[in-house]
């Protein structure tokens, strides 16, 4: 039952994303372009000048070989397509990045061919050849291109390889089918069996797309082609290890889309005009919904609120609705130019695949709906056979088994929830790592050459020391610092975990079974109330605490910052400026004394030149060898002059680290006022909320004691009316009673006198007799409904 049940739920996965730097093309090293891209060696990270990013994988330039895109990020898509996911292979880029190279569009049926989709091929063949046994397949292909905002069937016309600038060809309507998936109508799904005759119609679709030429592409791309593989898959049989979960017949279905986008492009840098202009305006359109797309699903802020997302503002992103955000695994690959002429777009490219690692898919497995049901109600067969179970064991087990089924929904909720915010946390704790190792490696930098310079040596010096090795040494060194003190706080970290996980589940189970015990309905409501308040104040405990550790984090870094400055402001480099260049000042002024020598000695020699005695000659030659000697110590004051000057170009270098760690702490102090503003924030919150809480605890409290003296005061009233009804009736059943004796009263007076009275006489009072009843009579019953009334 719990197999089957989570195979059917979505699998949250956030789209992967790989980035691929392709290598300087002729063109580029013809006009002198050079690579400004650099890959973290080991790490999966690119910087572009001061623009760091991080993905899932990073190939070509110095880092992983491009021949291991296929192995690392589309083998595993190709084994979640047999177990019945939906699977997308997304490429984006510049025009001229390698795009159509990297997914392999382009195949012409040679084996040498490189590219994702033939490997794609080859291995989906392999495996289904490998299944045979107990699975039978059905694989279909598909292959369609987005021209001009139009959708064309490139498999449409076998005998036509015409372009897709002709008129003779119609475009594909999009539909969605009653549950929300979208489909093409009328495209063509060509069945394949082997290998060969799928790498045909790839092939033909191939010759089919449209291209052209611009100034940065030979054979650019016009539009986006989306080659699918749709797979179905009918297991006869079942393995062994799964008689006990699956069906004898489970029908699969699933697809695989390998996207390859056009290019995007400036109209000023390809030389576009007339009609490759037009192409070019649509190809940046169908990007630019893409990326408002890509933008609106990565805000996690607009995520959680339900923000819209505009998937129908293009057809490329209505096609691609299920690979961002829906029911896929997607992997999108990121192909960048390393030439510094192509900077801008390539940052923008690296900023557009960093938004995407933010977007959450939701796949799930794709079964027939009839298998489905079939396994569903199975399920429920189970279920209720292992209830009928403990139903005959006792009814204490039954509730048991409720509690537990329970409890443990719960846990798996929150487990999910702990494990999404686990990785977030992990990726920002690497970030932050990296960020501190790059830190810490410039302050041991700055600190030697600071202790060179303080123990006498030459800055030509300090530099020369200062080598890659070292640089290299210290980041390992550094790395397995952290590395070990990560170690000693994960261990930690477990052992506390350990020692309170019993406890934890202990209290969890005892609150669970005084919330399911309580059968009161104001018992139950003042109970769920106190649990969400005690909730939300371990909430706002828990953010407090861990606000209070970021304030705590900024505070070392900030002690630590200040310290290296104070390190900076002990060395005086005012002092040694001003020594330096007081000694460069005296070093020109003895290089003018020298040269204002050597000048004279020349005019001497000139003079002694036009004479021939032996003293002349003499003395000529002393004035040569002073002159040499002078000239001598002139050049070496020009190297000493060109020393003293090094060393004050090293002098700024330094006084610009320490403005840079001036700039860094005055960034922190930023961060600790803001974080100090958040707490503040959360606490006014807080304390508004429980406020207001109190409020209507204190309203609610009001409004009882209001209605609970309503309701003494209407028993009152009523009781009241009760005693005056009483009271009312005993005086109307005494009234009757007397008017029944007086009845009888008058009777008997008439029957006594009989006929001895005169006839007239007898007649009055008889009238008077019974006019004297009716009146009293009606006074009476006015009186009896008057006091009913009130």
């Amino acid at each position: 039952m719990g197999s089957s049940d989570m195979a059917s739920q979505p699998q949250s996965d956030s789209v992967k994303v790989a980035v691929n730097v392709r290598p300087l093309i002729t063109p580029e090293l013809v006009l002198g372009c050079t690579d400004c891209v650099t890959v973290t060696p080991g790490e999966p990270q690119v910087q572009i000048g001061p623009h760091v990013f991080t993905y899932d994988h990073v190939y070509g330039s110095t880092g992983s070989s491009s021949s291991l895109i296929f192995e690392q990020c589309v083998y595993p898509l190709v084994d979640s397509l047999f177990c019945g996911y939906n699977t997308t292979v997304l490429a984006y880029g510049q025009t001229g990045s390698g795009k159509t190279y990297t997914m392999g569009t382009n195949y012409s049926g040679e084996s040498n061919c490189g590219g994702i989709i033939p490997q794609v091929m080859e291995t989906i063949f392999k495996k289904a050849d490998a299944m045979k046994g107990d699975t039978e397949f059905l694989i279909r292909v598909s292959f369609i291109e987005i021209f001009k905002e139009e959708v064309f069937d490139l498999l449409d016309d076998p005998g036509s390889v015409a372009k897709a600038a002709a008129p003779a060809r119609v475009p594909i309507q999009i539909r969605e089918t009653a549950n929300g998936s979208i489909t093409l109508a009328g495209v063509t799904e060509a069945e394949v069996k082997s290998k060969e005759e799928m790498a045909l119609h790839l092939a033909r679709g191939s010759l089919s797309r449209a291209t052209g030429s611009t100034n940065m592409n030979s054979q650019s791309s016009r539009s986006h082609a989306i080659f699918t593989i749709s797979i179905e898959q009918k297991r006869t049989s079942s393995s062994a290890s799964e008689k006990s979960t699956s069906n004898e017949y489970d029908i699969l279905s699933s697809k695989f889309h390998l996207v390859d986008l056009a290019g995007s492009e400036r109209a000023k840098r390809t030389g576009a005009d007339g009609l490759r202009l037009k192409e070019g305006i649509h190809i940046n359109r169908g990007l630019l919904a893409l990326g408002n797309v890509i933008s609106a699903l990565g805000d996690e802020k607009k995520r959680k609120e339900g923000a819209f997302v505009p998937y129908r503002d293009s057809k490329l992103t209505r096609l691609l609705q299920d690979s961002l955000g829906g029911n896929s695994k997607t992997v999108m690959i990121a192909c960048i130019s390393p030439a510094d002429s192509n900077a801008e777009e390539t940052i923008n490219t690296l900023k557009y695949a960093n938004r995407a690692r933010n977007i959450q898919n939701k796949a799930v497995i794709n079964r027939d709906p009839v298998t489905a049901e079939m396994q569903k109600l199975r399920s429920q067969l189970e279920q209720l056979q292992s209830e009928l179970l403990f139903s005959r064991s006792g009814s204490a087990a039954l509730e048991e088994l409720q509690l537990l089924q329970q409890k443990v929904s719960l846990l798996e909720l929150k487990n999910s929830e702990l494990y999404c915010e686990l990785k977030e946390r992990e990726m920002s704790c690497e970030q932050l790592a990296q960020r501190a190792i790059a830190t810490q490696l410039e302050k041991d930098q700055l600190m030697l050459k600071l202790e060179s310079a303080r123990n006498g040596k030459s800055w030509d010096d300090i530099e020369n020391a200062g080598s890659e090795q070292d640089v290299d040494l210290m980041k390992t060194y550094i790395s397995k610092i952290q590395q070990l003190e990560a170690e000693v706080t994960r261990q930690k970290f477990t052992t506390a975990c350990r020692n309170g996980l019993h406890d934890r589940l202990a209290l969890d189970k005892g609150m669970l079974l005084d919330d399911l015990g309580s059968g009161c309905e104001v018992g139950t409501l003042e109970v769920s109330s106190e649990v969400d308040e005690e909730e939300k104040e371990r909430e706002h405990s828990s953010i407090q605490e861990k606000l209070d550790m970021e304030l705590q984090d900024l505070d070392k870094r900030l002690q630590q910052k200040e310290a290296e400055m104070k390190q900076f402001a002990k060395s005086d480099t005012s002092v040694l400026k001003q020594h330096y260049e007081t000694k460069l000042h005296e070093m020109e002024q003895e290089k003018r004394a020298f040269q204002k020598e050597i000048e004279d000695l020349r005019h001497a020699l000139a003079k002694l030149s036009s004479s021939t005695d032996e003293c002349s000659h003499k003395m000529k030659d002393n004035y040569l060898q002073k002159l040499s000697m002078l000239e001598n110590q002139v050049s070496q004051l020009k190297k000493k002059q060109d020393a003293h000057q090094q060393l004050l170009r090293q002098k700024q270098k330094s006084d610009d680290a320490a403005m840079r760690l001036q700039g860094e702490i005055q960034r922190i102090k930023s961060q600790k006022v803001q974080l100090q503003q958040k707490i503040k924030q959360e606490s006014e919150q807080f304390r508004s909320w429980k406020a207001a809480r109190e409020k209507e605890v204190l309203q609610l409290k009001k409004e009882g004691r209001r209605n609970e003296y309503e309701m003494h005061k209407l028993l009152a009233l009523n009781q009241k009316q009760k005693m005056v009804l009483q009271r009312k009736t005993e005086e109307a059943t005494m009234a009757t009673k007397r008017l029944k004796d007086l009845l009888e009263a008058k009777k008997s007076t008439r029957d006594a006198h009989g006929t001895g009275a005169s006839g007239i006489q007898a007649l009055m009072r008889t009238i008077d007799d019974e006019l004297e009843v009716t009146v009293r009579a009606y006074e009476l019953r006015s009186h009896y409904d008057r006091q009913i009334q009130e």
